[in-house]
């Protein structure tokens, strides 16, 4: 079996970025309003990276970003992961936050290494998905999640926000980051699930 280094890569980072945004957040180092200022940071670095070479981030954006993205969309993917943390954090209570972050850190990075290395069944509902991978995602976000919630309230946001990770959500001819809705569809259905 043939391992995809680079995205090995990148989901390590992902999963890595997630898990010490919830740790800096969880100890109160870091807040809405710090990521706030970090997302629009980012975006301007992004528009200026499409026409300069910044010294640093463009060694990064070489080494992290997949290359149809380093002209077009640089730094895409950490952008919409620190929107995804950013919103959870607006929207919901601080413990559902971190739990929806979890879920977005691991869930997605777990199910796309599973799916790519170890997937054999595709996703009935996206091609470009396997079962595997999703499965796996769930198991291991509820794990994470469960630090921070009920083992109810996690398992339902695992769920939802693992199922919205293997769905394309698009608006129009743009397909919406799933670095963005996972975390917000998993807090609202812990968020609606503790209603209950």
């Amino acid at each position: 079996m043939s391992f995809n280094k680079f995205e090995i890569k990148r989901k390590l980072f992902h999963l890595i970025a997630g898990l010490i945004l919830v740790i800096l957040i969880d100890l109160n180092i870091i807040n809405a309003l710090f990521l706030g200022i970090i997302l629009f940071l980012g975006i301007i670095i992004s528009f200026i990276s499409k026409k300069v070479d910044i010294p640093g981030i463009h060694w990064f954006l070489r080494k992290m970003d997949r290359e149809e993205h380093v002209k077009t969309s640089p730094g895409k993917g950490a952008i919409y992961l620190i929107a995804g943390c950013f919103y959870s954090l607006l929207l919901y209570e601080k413990n559902i936050a971190l739990a929806s972050i979890m879920i977005l850190s691991i869930g997605d990075a777990i199910s796309s290494l599973v799916g790519i290395h170890f997937g054999r069944t595709i996703h009935p509902l996206n091609k470009k998905k396997l079962i595997e991978g999703t499965i796996a995602g769930i198991i291991l976000a509820f794990v994470g999640a469960s630090i921070f919630v009920s083992y109810k309230e996690a398992l339902a946001g695992a769920v939802i926000g693992m199922f919205i990770e293997s769905i394309e959500l698009r608006y129009k001819k743009y397909i919406i980051n799933d670095n963005l809705t996972l975390p917000v569809f998993s807090g609202l259905a812990m968020t609606l699930f503790r209603m209950l």
